[in-house]
């Protein structure tokens, strides 16, 4: 067996209920610290104007010909209704909203302001269709679910959780060291330099980092299965529903969780410096 794998089970072995629960605590802030980078992500950013200075679409106006007859309207409807890039539709007489005109109007509520362009382009092609109006919002922009408040709360958890995950870590590494001082002792008598030791160190960060994004990247994709299986999902959700942004975020949070772990055992390696793990204490 390679002598390295041999000492970092034999350091692994080492850990005991003490040890564990400080490393567990670590890995939960790391954790913590993982979802809420991950929340930048996903979470919807502020809708501006498109590029030709309009507003994001709030309301799509349909207008019927007066030919259409009764069941024609009902199947229509019924095939707006059942579409995932429709919130809410409504049927209205022409008359309540334009005195001079005939027929129906359905009045449409997209589920998001990305997905309205495409619904009118789709809409406009329907036969029995006259006249496709878009209602757009008479304000500002729809903002970011996320407040300016929220933000600055997630950027000052994201300090927390770190400060919190090095806290746990060293206090880990220093029962695990402790448990595991005699064979360090016994490595430096062979003559086998510090720096030796210190990848066996890292190693445990890097595995609690890895399983960290390993446990993020499990529940994001189970969020992202549930929220598409629930059709339309609520704007702050929206994220969840590309496949490819939850695979782009869980590979980022993945190497960002080794990186941390791998620094927060060097972080912990500091502690090999102390009297107790020389040859001769």
């Amino acid at each position: 067996m390679n002598p390295f794998l041999f000492l970092f089970r034999e350091l692994l072995g080492s850990i005991r209920a003490r040890s564990a629960l400080f490393f567990a605590l670590n890995g939960l802030f790391l954790f913590l610290f993982l979802g809420v980078v991950g929340t930048f992500f996903l979470v919807p950013s502020p809708e501006t104007p498109s590029a030709d200075g309009s507003l994001p679409i709030e309301e799509i106006q349909v207008q019927l010909s007066p030919r259409l007859s009764s069941a024609s309207v009902d199947r229509m409807y019924l095939d707006i209704r059942s579409r995932e890039d429709v919130e809410r539709i409504v049927f209205r007489f022409s008359q309540e909203l334009d005195r001079s005109a005939s027929g129906g109007v359905f009045v449409i509520r997209p589920a998001s302001p990305g997905a309205a362009p495409a619904l009118v382009d789709e809409l406009r092609l329907l036969n029995g269709v006259t006249e496709v109006i878009e209602r757009r919002s008479p304000g500002e922009p729809v903002r970011s679910p996320l407040s300016t408040s929220v933000r600055i709360g997630l950027l000052a958890s994201l300090v927390v959780t770190v400060a919190l995950s090095l806290l746990f870590a060293r206090s880990g590494y220093r029962e695990l060291l402790r448990s595991f001082s005699g064979e360090i002792r016994l490595l430096r008598l062979s003559g086998i330099s510090e720096r030796m030791v210190v990848p066996l160190t890292v190693g445990v960060g890097i595995l609690i980092g890895f399983l960290a994004g390993l446990l993020l990247l499990v529940i994001l994709y189970v969020m992202h299965y549930v929220v598409i299986s629930q059709g339309v999902p609520p704007r702050i959700l929206e994220g969840l529903t590309s496949g490819g942004r939850i695979f782009g975020v869980s590979l980022i949070n993945l190497l960002l969780g080794v990186v941390l772990g791998g620094l927060i055992g060097l972080y912990g390696a500091s502690l090999l410096g102390s009297r107790e793990y020389r040859p001769i204490p």
